[in-house]
């Protein structure tokens, strides 16, 4: 949501956004915008997003092998926008806005760059998948299971 050319709230501290662009390597151009989160206090929770171990993927597949069973990976496009900020971040919009140049932005969804980004994506993926069912591996909890019936539903 857009604001105006006023001044920002009180306690506000400047963050940048600026755009990194790039070529993919099937020729198509991509673009990214990007917060900059640096310049942000340390969020007051924890921001820590977990990743699969390399161990926690062998021991999978191993398991999937084992037992005749499929296994699934994915690639969200533009992942982090799927997921909304819980604080409020207020930015100064750039020449890359145009006509809204120098007006102070509010970010709602979590932009790359920012410090609590990897965290909000990973609790909207994270409900999502608790939604289809899954339940995560108590002993590597970044792996998602489904138990599934005999003909595969």
């Amino acid at each position: 949501g857009h604001k105006s050319r006023n001044r920002p709230p009180e306690g506000y501290k400047k963050i940048t956004l600026h755009f990194v662009y790039a070529v993919k390597h099937d020729g198509r151009h991509k673009s990214r915008i990007v917060a900059g989160g640096h310049l942000t206090d340390a969020p007051v929770e924890s921001v820590y997003s977990g990743v699969v171990s390399l161990r926690g993927v062998r021991f999978t597949v191993f398991l999937a092998e084992l037992n005749d069973l499929q296994v699934y990976q994915t690639d969200v496009g533009n992942a982090y926008l799927e997921a909304k900020t819980k604080e409020k971040v207020y930015v100064i919009a750039g020449p890359e806005f145009r006509q809204l140049e120098g007006h102070i932005l509010v970010i709602y969804k979590a932009l790359y760059g920012l410090k609590s980004s990897g965290l909000r994506w990973y609790e909207r993926f994270a409900d999502v998948l608790r939604d289809m069912g899954f339940t995560p591996c108590p002993a590597e909890p970044e792996i998602w299971m489904r138990a599934c019936n005999a003909d595969g539903t």
